[in-house]
């Protein structure tokens, strides 16, 4: 088995059809789907046994209760079989190439633990949105100091890696993925492919939107956090951008998104 793909679904019922169609149609068809249910109380649950029926690469592992997201990735994680483990999110969806893309790299570097990529991004009818997150290429590990390049939804990660690093801290609830690449950054390369791969959905369900100060908060603790872990004060700098976001009223924020056609 080449990789084990996780859907977290959280009362995901009306996108989490279109997010497990797209896992299954990978070019790589030697993959299994994990979908997480984190105690939906709409149909989520159902809708990921049906496709079990159907499929016998979907697998359902189903939390019980709510207990947010780096939990549930992280029973994810150990519960896969594959030594690659893929995340989408489940009102996301990926190219059918993006699978293949990125363990074509895991494959040829050994010393990368996590590949992402560039993503489109869309709102909730699916019209086409002007960027607005920060991108970068190739080996990302010194852009991490000042943003997080990588959104999980588009990540793929070396199990091994992620497990001898304890997985995502569930301490923080927006930004759990940006802690993870940092110290994975202090013994593995991190890259990011420069090609569409993905599709972002940017609703109001989108934790960018829904909780934009709470992420930004946990990113400025996590940088703090890195910085005091490697005991240097080299990429502080960094701190800068999210410090003058997080002051920056979001009245502000949201008409300069407006007219540059990014999501509010």
């Amino acid at each position: 088995m080449r990789a084990s793909v996780l859907i977290g679904a959280f009362d995901s019922a009306a996108t989490l059809p279109r997010a497990i169609d797209a896992v299954l149609t990978q070019t790589v068809a030697d993959l299994e789907l994990i979908v997480i249910d984190d105690g939906s109380s709409d149909d989520s649950a159902a809708i990921a046994h049906a496709a079990a029926a159907r499929d016998p690469r979907v697998r359902v592992l189903e939390m019980g209760r709510n207990v947010g997201i780096a939990r549930s990735l992280n029973a994810g994680i150990e519960a896969a079989r594959a030594p690659v483990v893929a995340v989408q999110d489940a009102d996301d969806f990926s190219a059918p190439q993006r699978l293949e893309r990125q363990l074509s790299v895991l494959d040829r570097w050994a010393d990368v633990a996590v590949v992402g990529c560039r993503m489109r991004e869309v709102d909730g009818a699916g019209r086409e949105l002007a960027p607005r997150t920060t991108f970068a290429s190739g080996d990302v590990r010194k852009a991490l100091a000042h943003f997080n390049p990588i959104p999980n939804t588009s990540a793929a990660l070396r199990r091994d890696a992620v497990l001898a690093a304890g997985g995502y801290d569930p301490r923080y609830c927006y930004a759990m993925e940006y802690d993870l690449w940092l110290r994975l950054a202090e013994r593995w390369r991190v890259v990011a492919l420069d090609e569409v791969l993905a599709t972002r959905v940017m609703g109001s369900a989108n934790v960018a939107a829904r909780a934009e100060r709470a992420q930004t908060r946990e990113a400025i603790a996590i940088r703090v956090r890195a910085l005091r872990r490697r005991r240097t004060l080299r990429g502080a700098s960094g701190l800068v951008a999210p410090v003058v976001s997080y002051l920056t009223p979001m009245t502000v924020k949201r008409a300069r998104r407006r007219r540059l056609g990014q999501a509010p």
